[in-house]
């Protein structure tokens, strides 16, 4: 196979007529004759050892392998396109986008970005809570915080915590829980982004066969902690957000049991941004607070 780079200018060609649906189209976008464009093709299956269109009357059209490949190649250039656009974009303003699940944002990045701000007022922050819990795709952002055990390939990231689970209420609430099995006769608050987190901590505790757990399903975790501050019931607590509450009282440990899993939260950020300004004065603020 030849070299990448040999290959670039054929590759551009073949994205072109795949998205122009044929050569004379495609060689309009290139500003180039349809001859040309047709050489380059020829060249790109030499070089790849690969048919990649066939004839079709008077116009050609994909093999399955040409077309197979040709959406790889489509992808792979709307990546490259959006990466300059990025860079363009970091060289003309200071500006970090996050993308942050919802309770992480409210609950623990938030209450401490004035921090941040005032040590670089320059840099325009913009924050986007992730809806779904597995949208954790850096596409539109410049760092995102992931849930895991921190093995993926290709990022650079930064550890933030890890998870350790327990029971919260309102202070006077407490007096009523001595051992675990007793609050399944409480009413318990779940978050809808993360419902096995009381089924784990039950599990934890030895309550592996338990009924189904009553109580209200609420958004996200915040909900929930504000939920138990006003006595609605019992919340199932990340400590990294509550600390704050137990602090002042706010909110106080139902019984007193944790559990811990393999996973943590992390600062996950493309390696091609890592060496910009915001993303890297962020990543060494975030590594001074976590």
């Amino acid at each position: 196979m030849q070299n990448l780079r040999a290959l670039l200018s054929p590759l551009r060609a073949f994205d072109a007529v795949y998205r122009a649906k044929g050569v004379s189209r495609a060689a309009q976008l290139l500003h180039v004759t349809p001859g040309a464009v047709s050489q380059q093709i020829k060249q790109l299956e030499t070089g790849l050892g690969v048919q990649l269109f066939q004839k079709a009357g008077r116009e050609i059209e994909l093999t399955a392998v040409g077309e197979r490949f040709a959406t790889r190649v489509c992808d792979a250039f709307d990546r490259l396109h959006e990466a300059l656009g990025d860079l363009a974009d970091s060289q003309r303003e200071q500006r970090l986008r996050l993308k942050v699940p919802p309770s992480i944002a409210i609950r623990w990045l938030v209450p401490r970005l004035h921090g941040f701000h005032a040590l670089h007022p320059d840099i325009a922050l913009e924050i986007a809570t992730i809806a779904l819990a597995d949208d954790v795709r850096l596409e539109g952002a410049d760092c995102v915080i992931r849930h895991g055990m921190g093995e993926w390939a290709d990022v650079e990231l930064d550890h933030l915590f890890d998870d350790e689970f327990f029971p919260v209420c309102k202070p006077g609430l407490a007096e009523k829980f001595q051992e675990p099995s007793d609050l399944l006769r409480a009413d318990l608050l779940h978050s809808m982004l993360r419902p096995q987190a009381w089924p784990l901590w039950l599990g934890s505790a030895g309550l592996v066969d338990t009924p189904s757990l009553p109580g209200i399903a609420l958004a996200n975790a915040a909900l929930c902690y504000q939920a138990a501050a006003d006595g609605l019931g019992v919340a199932m607590a990340q400590r990294a957000y509550v600390q704050d509450d137990l602090r002042t009282g706010r909110l106080v440990v139902a019984v007193d049991h944790v559990a811990k899993t393999e996973l943590g939260y992390y600062l996950v950020c493309d390696p091609l941004k890592a060496a910009t300004a915001p993303v890297r004065l962020f990543r060494d603020w975030i590594r001074s607070v976590r």
